[in-house]
């Protein structure tokens, strides 16, 4: 019997893509810009992007109707643990052909992560 809470794999997928989006496209929060912040926001562009790349044709288009289990405010680095861990709900095999590789870039970027700023930003 499934969860009715469990998300089917391309679902799941296109979430992965939906958060790793949002960490990429998060603003500073203060004036100064922070060289390991911005190398987080770009890794998470590049992954994000590795990621939709995977999804078939007829599915891209539905990335809007993703619905988002992270809080706004959260930090970039939360983003992309909270992406780790949508990842990690299913088998790499039960994602797109190619999925694994991706996987391994999400979780070298959230080691990446210990080395972020509290709430992510630069004091």
């Amino acid at each position: 019997m499934s969860e009715p809470n469990v998300l089917d794999p391309t679902t799941a997928w296109m979430q992965i893509i939906a958060i790793l989006t949002t960490a990429a496209d998060t603003p500073p929060t203060s004036g100064a810009v922070n060289p390991d912040l911005r190398s987080l926001t770009l890794g998470a562009q590049i992954v994000a992007s590795r990621a939709l790349a995977l999804l078939p044709a007829d599915v891209d288009g539905d990335l809007e109707d993703v619905v988002l289990d992270v809080v706004a405010s959260c930090s970039v680095g939360d983003l992309i643990r909270a992406a780790g861990d949508a990842a990690r709900r299913h088998p790499a095999e039960a994602f797109p052909a190619g999925a694994a590789a991706v996987i391994t870039e999400l979780e070298d970027l959230v080691t990446e992560t210990a080395a972020e700023p509290a709430g992510g930003a630069v004091s």
